[in-house]
């Protein structure tokens, strides 16, 4: 959704296939954003764009992921990376704040990827039931800033595992 490049889409599409050993597919977006926008936050509120990706119908076995370029939140917080609707089987993900130039940083590239990597999998991850988890180096663990997203892997622990087979 909006203006994420190919090469970027085509990378984690790569990356997250590589974590579930699936098909990934990427869709075609829209552009039809306006009416998340919050004027006052600069943001976009999560839960709309959740709602606008859940209108298609989902198979079982299928989870759709938005991915958008643009600051998002949800009530209560000042930002989120990501947001799961496990009802509809689907999750919108932000790269805005895991990019280093967001912060006024040098961008590095591979870093941004990994860290898109972890949030796409972790909001995946709720899609098919999973809350978040104890063990900081596990995918599903709540990421509050940048630091636990770096820290944390990109697979799920040995308790998130087994739930994980259940639920394929």
């Amino acid at each position: 959704m909006g203006d994420v490049g190919g090469s970027v889409m085509a990378e984690l599409r790569d990356r997250v296939k590589g974590v579930f050993h699936c098909p990934v597919e990427i869709g075609e977006g829209f552009d039809e954003l306006a009416s998340a926008y919050d004027l006052q936050r600069g943001q976009y509120l999560a839960t709309k764009l959740l709602d606008s990706i859940a209108v298609g119908k989902v198979e079982r076995e299928e989870r759709i992921v938005g991915i958008v370029d643009l600051d998002l939140y949800a009530p209560g917080l000042n930002f989120v990376f990501g947001e799961a609707d496990v009802l509809h089987g689907v999750a919108i993900v932000s790269l805005s704040r895991l990019r280093q130039e967001y912060y006024g940083l040098t961008p590095e590239e591979n870093l941004f990827l990994e860290r898109a990597t972890k949030e796409i999998v972790h909001e995946v991850g709720h899609t098919l039931g999973l809350e978040h988890c104890a063990d900081s180096r596990c995918v599903m663990h709540f990421s509050n800033g940048l630091a636990d997203t770096d820290w944390k892997g990109v697979n799920f622990c040995f308790n998130c595992c087994p739930e994980m087979e259940f639920l394929l």
